[in-house]
């Protein structure tokens, strides 16, 4: 009874790992390509949700360390988000936090996460809020991230033909070398501004 009952177990056990894995299905874009971000009308009831949800994360984002949480926080929350208003809002205040606190990197994941789910100019968007971060608050490190962010910027509007945001990416990159104090980066972005 005791060989048989082992048997079974075993036959179960290897009927399990035996089971097919179900295959990636790949989900197909909407006809006509990406949505256009909500409008600020469509947003109104996803702010409220978003106070609702993140009320005590948002209130201790007027601190440095809470800001950088809750930016964090709701960056990762965006990724399995399905509504689509509240998505963008979390990315767009994800951005804005990433921008308080000098968070070069940030701003570029959490532009990055938004492009796979709307129609927009990522690029342009992405140089607007680089350009806000105040460069004179920023510490040594947060300017090297912000003069590294500012020049993959530059090459990806370099590939996309995109020239004017280039530039000003270029010059952005300088301006942050210089501020750190290594000029040989600053001369070599400076050597691509036109």
């Amino acid at each position: 009874m005791r060989t048989l009952l082992l048997a079974l177990v075993a036959a179960t056990a290897f009927a399990d790992e035996a089971a097919p894995t179900p295959r990636p299905v790949m989900r197909q874009l909407p006809e006509g390509g990406l949505p256009a971000p909500p409008s600020d009308r469509q947003l109104v009831d996803a702010r409220k949700e978003l106070k609702a949800r993140f009320r005590g994360l948002l209130s201790r984002a007027d601190s440095a360390a809470g800001a950088t949480l809750a930016c964090d926080v709701l960056y990762s929350s965006a990724i399995t988000e399905t509504d689509a208003a509240l998505k963008w809002l979390m990315l767009s205040e994800s951005r804005r936090l990433a921008i308080d606190t000098g968070r070069a990197e940030c701003i570029s994941r959490a532009i990055a996460l938004a492009s796979a789910s709307y129609k927009f100019d990522p690029l342009a968007m992405e140089l607007d809020s680089l350009a806000e971060i105040p460069l004179r608050a920023l510490d040594a490190r947060k300017t090297i991230e912000l003069a590294e962010a500012a020049e993959q910027l530059a090459t990806r509007a370099e590939v996309d033909g995109q020239e004017e945001t280039a530039q000003s990416a270029w010059l952005l990159a300088f301006r942050s070398w210089q501020r750190c104090g290594n000029l040989e980066a600053a001369r070599r972005a400076e050597s691509r501004i036109k």
